[in-house]
């Protein structure tokens, strides 16, 4: 009885431990931005489904513009904050050429829906169900965003919660190098 105690004491404290470093490394709010970034795999073979129903996200028809193309989950809290700027900013550049897009990974799809219905998203949001498309941008943590210049390559890689004058910076970059 002492034994099962002990390795049930054990058992919960390798649970605590792994939920505090867990929590520790999403609280962090990891910023990073990459000018020199390059997606590993070939972007332009991006082709997901709408999350919204009804088609297909082809990147490659997006490749006469810049692209900002934005890792999320609905689970992610920096994901939460970002999401009201990324939607404004969505409206203001897609009248000056830019494409928006929102590649949902380890999620459910329903809890997807909710969260881009209740962050009122309007730009198109896919799911990248088996994951081919994360693995080929190198995505470990969330948010993850990258900016594609005209032609799809990649202008920037931003890791961590974006505020609207990073990523203000960071889309009329791309727009300069048309």
């Amino acid at each position: 009885m002492r034994q099962r105690r002990t390795i049930v004491l054990v058992a919960g404290i390798l649970v605590v431990a792994l939920l505090v470093v867990l929590a520790v490394a999403l609280a962090r709010g990891r910023t990073t931005e990459d000018a020199s970034a390059t997606a590993l795999g070939d972007p332009t073979a991006f082709e997901l489904p709408l999350l919204q129903g009804g088609g297909t996200f082809r990147l490659v028809e997006h490749a006469d513009g810049p692209v900002f193309v934005y890792f999320w989950a609905s689970w992610c809290a920096p994901c939460a904050q970002e999401a009201p700027v990324i939607q404004r900013l969505a409206g203001e550049y897609r009248d000056r050429g830019y494409t928006f897009v929102g590649v949902n990974i380890w999620d459910a799809e329903q809890d997807a829906r909710r969260f881009a219905e209740a962050q009122r998203l309007t730009f198109p949001l896919v799911t990248d169900p088996g994951g081919k498309t994360y693995l080929a941008y190198g995505v470990q943590t969330l948010p993850t965003a990258f900016v594609l210049r005209a032609g799809l390559q990649t202008d920037r890689k931003f890791i961590g919660a974006l505020t609207e004058a990073q990523l203000r910076e960071m889309l009329d970059r791309a727009g300069e190098r048309r």
